[in-house]
């Protein structure tokens, strides 16, 4: 149990540094629109799943409408936050089921 939680952690942590680099990556450039979806809902306020949602529906939403505004390595980075993303939601969804069981 410990390390799952800190695997979590961990990954958050990785989710937080790509969000950071892509921050940064689209303030040097000026690039509005993906800098406008990603503060829509980032920094996270919290680790939950409905929080994780969020910025995973947001990212989604910018990629669909937006693509021709991200460079290669905006959908690089853009792949592995949805990566992190989606197993941090499937643990936080799977501890929720495993708590309501017992």
């Amino acid at each position: 149990m410990i390390s799952e939680w800190g695997d979590g952690l961990a990954r958050v942590q990785d989710v937080n540094t790509i969000c950071m680099r892509l921050f940064d990556t689209w303030c040097e450039s000026r690039n509005l629109t993906p800098l406008a979806y990603l503060m829509h809902c980032w920094p996270l306020l919290d680790n939950r799943a409905g929080t994780l949602r969020r910025l995973q529906e947001s990212m989604k939403d910018l990629r669909r409408n937006h693509a021709d505004k991200l460079d290669l390595y905006a959908l690089s980075a853009l792949g592995e936050l949805a990566r992190s993303l989606d197993e941090l939601i499937d643990r936080a969804q799977t501890s929720a089921r495993q708590s309501f069981a017992t």
